[in-house]
């Protein structure tokens, strides 16, 4: 497919994480296997155990350099995608009540388009029942993930 890029890194860290939980097993068997004090399986649990720390080092060096080095979030896309869940209609239900939040949070679904959007789209701005400010208030995603902070 034109344009596709494959995700080669993070499927490589996916392997490496297979192996790692296989050398887990490895260990876990191994440290279950010894008799009394004397445990013939230590070879075994220690090839697993370094191979493991090596693949796991070299694993999230590659990651980091060649996959999350360079990243930059999309704030606008972030934010609108935020504002258009259904969970931020939430705090609208003390100022409207459940059944007025529930119908603007399936607006918002029905139509893809922010709960902010979808409250003044229903006429709740035009109609008084809740002011821009008390809108910008309950629906600040900011305040929502850090309690205590506000824009």
């Amino acid at each position: 497919m034109p344009g596709k890029v494959n995700p080669v890194v993070p499927e490589a860290v996916l392997m490496v994480c297979a192996r790692v939980i296989g050398n887990d097993a490895t260990i876990a068997w191994g440290g279950a296997s010894g008799s009394f004090e004397l445990n013939v399986q230590i070879p075994v649990m220690g090839t697993a155990l370094l191979e493991s720390i090596r693949l796991m080092s070299n694993a999230t060096r590659v990651l980091a350099d060649k996959t999350v080095a360079g990243l930059e979030a999309n704030l606008d896309r972030a934010a609108a995608l935020a504002g258009m869940s259904p969970s931020t209609v939430t705090p609208l239900n003390r100022l409207i009540g459940y059944e007025a939040a529930a119908k603007i949070a399936k607006h918002s679904v029905a139509k893809g388009i922010t709960v902010r959007e979808a409250v003044i789209d229903l006429g709740y701005v035009e109609r008084g029942e809740v002011s821009e400010a008390d809108l910008d208030k309950a629906l600040d995603l900011l305040s929502m993930t850090h309690p205590g902070v506000a824009k």
